[in-house]
């Protein structure tokens, strides 16, 4: 559906809800964190280390997020 997942941080136990997601914006973490090794073994684009992500972006936004530049653009506010 297109849809990227925003959190402050992810766990094992979130392994569902990140294989329903078409990208991975993550507040804390980096390339070996459970979020970067899980967003590279689905084949799916992640950033993290975004501070406060989950508090600027809302439901809605359209973002541009691009993996391998490590940028997420907020291109459009709900």
């Amino acid at each position: 559906s297109g849809k990227i997942l925003v959190a402050p941080l992810t766990g094992p136990a979130w392994v569902y809800l990140l294989v329903q997601a078409k990208g991975l914006i993550c507040e804390k973490g980096s390339l070996l964190s459970h979020t970067g090794i899980i967003s590279r073994e689905l084949g799916i684009p992640c950033v993290t280390g975004v501070a406060k992500a989950s508090s600027i972006l809302r439901s809605g936004d359209i973002v541009l997020l691009d993996g391998d530049q490590g940028t997420v653009e907020r291109l459009d506010y709900v």
